[in-house]
């Protein structure tokens, strides 16, 4: 039977899971989206099938495997046993950096593209990334021509990266199982990768050790919790392998003299004795100090006085306690983060000694981090009391670690969609260039909508995440006061407040329902009727700006006299009435803020009126140019201008074609040269083509929209 890499990853969060998982939390997880799922989803049950096992999916609460326990537990040992050539990004990743750990000398890259049945190209992508997770360990990756790759750095930093690599990516209750059957039956439920890991220590070795290290447990005044002695079982395992490959750890003297009076190093001597003796090796004093260590801070629980083991092998269980206790309150698998467990560990280690040793800390960002991610702070907060009873971790420390989560977290692929509105004083014109901007700035905007002043005062603002306007608004307090033009600056803030939103939109919707699984039903005839109006009201204003369509050359020595003369043609023709109001509301718009189209020759004119008509976009080249206010608040040489006009009253179907031509200045290189080409025949070409290939893409959408209801 043969699954693929996210098959096997989906089975395994369902078949772990004693409720029901939302399709979102899966897409989150596996960094895909729903959709993927959804056809992944097919696949799935066809496994499940073959183990009389059902995949029970309910509308806004999740999906959930139901059957026999065995069959169950049969169906998860075959996903855990079977060799998937197709590994996951994080899984080769994961294969390589072990391999490497391992290794008493250089890996040819070759190899272990053979291995992975990849190519030495993706080999040296993943390098790339495995390099970067090295240097928290402070290991470094040497790569040569001819030579191969190999790590290197002291004898204490590759076990650290070693025993943290096996504690990230097993499961601390499959690694208790493991060892309570003592590694002896070869057909262990252990998938690919885990025994990876686990070959990084002697099997039989762990199994000797676990029963000497169990000897020592029974007989300590206090508990060894099952973390804490994991710790110390993996610990010694490796160290065992390494001195007999001649790697040796060290201590300093200062440190060894220090725990040579505690009760713990005469234990860890004991258990350094018989593991001498078992092995018929000479082991250094200074492993006596590291086992010494290990028992000392499994005391800490019991004793606040005592040192806190600073390993990065005992921090990672704290981390991961941390992660887990976050992940629950949060409704959401940040295990998952590939850098999350590692940076707190690098935090942590000098973090916890800090706190124990009553340092101050300091963190000027402390009110702003707790401020703007209140929800999250609240939660780390009693994360950090549930998993550090026995320390007081001020506020200036819990923001340092609100900020890793706060990371992990907008680090996530999923990215959730983001609904922004976007404000300007006529709906039309800058607000979709500015639209246009942040949509290509910001990958996590989904959809922008743009709304005039005229408008604003009849949408409901609470359906969309964040508000950006050109202008200033009096009853508003949540929006982003911008440039037309989104100067660096003004990325900046937009910046700070998605990142405040997204953090806060995942901190306080725990549980989202998932809308893509509920049944679609049929539409209603008022919906039907709607769509084909929506059709008409797109054709009838494609119609109207075709038929008033105009690219001619203009005089005048002023921008105030060229409006003048245009807005009269414009009379002429029936499109405005009273061209000197039109004349007045296009002055009063640039007053507002500047329409020179920075970097071209163009000016966007723009407003709505009662006075038009019908919407229009006409086009005048001049042969003198004119000096007009940039919207980057710099004046702009301008030669050719323009126009675009509509009623107040105009439906959104008209206000989106008008917003789609001025959106061509920021969004088609193609087309700026052609509106500044002067060449009257090819402007018009152009334009008429575009609402062409606008009308066309739209009837598309409305078919397909109307094909996915039935």
């Amino acid at each position: 039977m043969y699954i693929t890499a996210r098959e096997r990853k989906i089975l395994g969060s369902l078949l772990t899971s004693h409720h029901e998982i939302t399709v979102q939390s899966i897409a989150n997880e596996l960094g895909v989206s729903t959709r993927t799922i959804h056809r992944d989803l097919k696949g799935v049950e066809e496994t499940l099938g073959t183990y009389d096992l059902k995949l029970e999916k309910k509308a806004g609460s999740g999906l959930f495997i139901y059957g026999n326990p065995k069959q169950k537990q049969s169906l998860r040992w075959e996903v855990n046993q079977q060799r998937a050539l197709d590994y996951t990004p994080e899984e080769r990743h994961l294969m390589i950096l072990s391999r490497l750990l391992e290794a008493s000398e250089p890996i040819k890259l070759l190899s272990l593209a053979n291995e992975l049945g990849v190519t030495v190209a993706t080999v040296s992508n993943d390098l790339d990334k495995i390099e970067t997770d090295l240097y928290g360990f402070h290991l470094t990756l040497i790569r040569k021509r001819g030579y191969g790759v190999e790590i290197q750095g002291e004898e204490s930093r590759l076990r650290e990266a070693i025993g943290f690599l096996i504690m990230r990516h097993m499961d601390e209750l499959d690694l208790l199982k493991i060892l309570r059957e003592n590694l002896g039956n070869s057909s262990s439920p252990v998938d690919t990768v885990s025994n990876q890991l686990l070959g990084l220590v002697d099997k039989d070795k762990l199994a000797v050790i676990e029963r000497n290290v169990e000897e020592i447990r029974s007989s300590l005044p206090y508990d060894l919790a099952d973390s804490a002695y994991l710790g110390l079982v993996i610990h010694l395992a490796l160290a065992i392998e390494r001195i007999q490959q001649g790697e040796v750890i060290e201590m300093a003297e200062e440190y060894l003299k220090d725990l040579r009076d505690t009760e713990e190093f005469k234990m860890a001597s004991q258990l350094i004795d018989q593991l001498e003796a078992t092995f018929k090796l000479d082991i250094p004093e200074s492993e006596t100090g590291y086992i010494t260590m290990h028992l000392m801070g499994a005391k800490v629980r019991y004793n606040q006085n005592s040192f806190l083991e600073a390993t990065s092998l005992s921090i990672a269980f704290k981390a991961k306690q941390l992660i887990e206790f976050v992940s629950k309150r949060l409704g959401t698998n940040l295990h998952a983060s590939q850098h999350l467990l590692n940076d707190l560990v690098i935090h942590l280690k000098p973090s916890v000694y800090r706190i124990q040793q009553k340092m101050d800390i300091q963190n000027p960002l402390t009110e702003q981090i707790e401020s703007d991610y209140n929800d999250l702070f609240k939660i780390v907060e009693e994360a950090n009391l549930q998993v550090f009873p026995e320390f007081h971790f001020p506020k200036e420390e819990t923001a340092f670690i609100v900020m890793h989560f706060a990371s992990a977290l907008l680090s996530r692929e999923q990215d959730q969609g983001i609904r922004v509105l976007v404000v300007c004083s006529s709906g039309i014109g800058t607000a979709k260039i500015l639209a246009a901007k942040l949509s290509q700035q910001f990958k996590e905007i989904e959809e922008v909508e743009h709304q005039s002043l005229f408008d604003l005062k009849n949408i409901n603002t609470s359906k969309f995440d964040l508000v950006v306007s050109t202008v200033g608004l009096v009853d508003y307090k949540d929006y982003v006061l911008v440039s037309p033009m989104l100067p660096a600056s003004d990325v900046q803030k937009i910046e700070h407040v998605i990142r405040k939103m997204k953090v806060t939109k995942q901190t306080r919707e725990v549980r989202k329902k998932e809308e893509d699984s509920l049944p679609q039903q049929d539409e209603t005839m008022q919906s039907i009727q709607e769509s084909v109006q929506s059709i008409q009201r797109y054709a009838t204003v494609v119609h109207q700006l075709l038929d008033s369509l105009i690219a001619e050359q203009v005089g005048g020595s002023s921008t105030l006299e060229i409006l003048q003369r245009i807005t009269k043609r414009l009379e002429e023709k029936g499109i405005v009435e009273r061209s000197e109001q039109i004349v007045n509301s296009l002055i009063e718009r640039e007053k507002v803020g500047g329409l020179g189209i920075p970097g071209t020759e163009l000016a966007l004119f723009h407003a709505r009126s009662s006075e038009v008509r019908r919407p229009s976009f006409t086009v005048y080249f001049m042969k003198q140019s004119v000096i007009v206010p940039g919207m980057d608040q710099k004046d702009v040489e301008v030669s050719t201008i323009l126009l675009m006009l509509a009623p107040t009253d105009i439906h959104n179907e008209g206000l989106e074609v008008l917003s789609f031509l001025s959106s061509l200045i920021v969004e088609d290189p193609n087309g700026i040269e052609t509106l500044e080409s002067q060449d009257e025949a090819a402007i018009i070409h152009y334009l008429s083509n575009q609402l062409h290939q606008f009308f066309s893409k739209r009837i598309t959408i409305k078919e397909e929209n109307d094909k996915n209801v039935y």
